[in-house]
């Protein structure tokens, strides 16, 4: 019996027509990578992921797609309607599946997420029963929330790139905890704690994150440095301050910046590299997120 080809995501260009308009595969992002596709047709044989495969179709073209998973043949349709409800579909990792389009369109857009199961494993270990880790296959489902994880993923990397580690951490958790909770052939619960970090272990976290602002920080760092899970890091941190880790870590490099633009001997690109940023038009758009000015219209206050 012929084997299906194990293909991870830095192979599946090689079995389409045309190449990603964006990758996350030279961004140091860890447990999780993304491409961005435009294609003029779907046609590649069984393969089988060794990842968890997340695909978020999109733009407003018809189109019909054979999608056989383990040898059953499913036709699947999208619509206008589909797009505008947010609809996904779920591959689990090492599933053999293949995939056909059967509709001529000019233009088949989506986006791959590729998802580590060693994470998801990881994730649930932190639940009350971790003991077996699967993914249901969902060849067609609206879910807004699965859907805005996969476009945030996309802006983040356009806007941040190199520097979009910490985000894609962040959002790898929360979508592997809600992938276990309400894709996984388990319930997996998770317990619930109504008073957030201890005042030690909050004061730990910010130290570390201030004293690691320039550097490209992961999530997995600080959450080490505490000894507590990326989840329960995540979620404990959030009681504790209304925000999440990377929403504290923009504010806090923000923080930085403001009081090195009164400097006049820094320039706005050694304000950018020294507190984070991975680029100049990042860091322009943050500090405007913040404080309502550029960063030169700061400078001149």
């Amino acid at each position: 019996m012929k084997q299906p080809l194990v293909i991870d995501y830095a192979n599946w260009p090689k079995l389409l027509p045309s190449q990603p308009l964006l990758t996350s595969f030279q961004s140091g992002w860890n447990s999780i990578q993304l491409a961005h596709y435009h294609q003029s047709s779907i046609d590649f044989p069984e393969v089988s992921n060794p990842r968890h495969m997340l695909i978020i179709p999109l733009g407003h073209q018809a189109f019909d797609l054979e999608f056989v998973p383990e040898g059953h043949l499913q036709t699947i349709s999208y619509r206008e309607k589909d797009y505008a409800s947010s609809c996904i579909q779920i591959v689990p990792a090492n599933l053999p599946h293949r995939a056909r389009s059967i509709s001529t369109v000019q233009s088949i857009e989506w986006i791959h997420c590729y998802l580590e199961p060693t994470f998801l494993a990881r994730i649930a270990y932190e639940a009350v029963n971790p003991d077996h880790v699967e993914l249901l296959p969902t060849p067609k489902k609206v879910d807004l929330l699965l859907h805005h994880i996969g476009l945030e993923l996309k802006s983040n990397l356009e806007i941040d790139g190199s520097g979009s580690r910490f985000y894609a951490d962040s959002m790898a958790t929360a979508l592997s905890a809600y992938l276990l909770r309400y894709y996984s052939t388990r319930n997996h619960h998770f317990q619930k704690y109504e008073n957030g970090l201890s005042k030690i272990k909050l004061k730990q976290a910010v130290e570390y994150i201030q004293s690691h602002l320039g550097e490209d920080l992961s999530l997995s760092d600080i959450a080490n440095e505490l000894g507590m899970s990326q989840y329960y890091f995540c979620h404990l941190f959030k009681r504790s301050t209304g925000i999440s880790p990377h929403q504290f870590l923009i504010r806090q490099r923000v923080e930085q910046a403001k009081h090195l633009l009164k400097q006049p001997v820094q320039t706005v690109t050694t304000v950018t590299l020294e507190c984070g940023f991975a680029n100049q038009s990042h860091f322009a758009r943050c500090f405007r997120q913040y404080t309502g000015m550029n960063p030169n219209q700061f400078r001149k206050l």
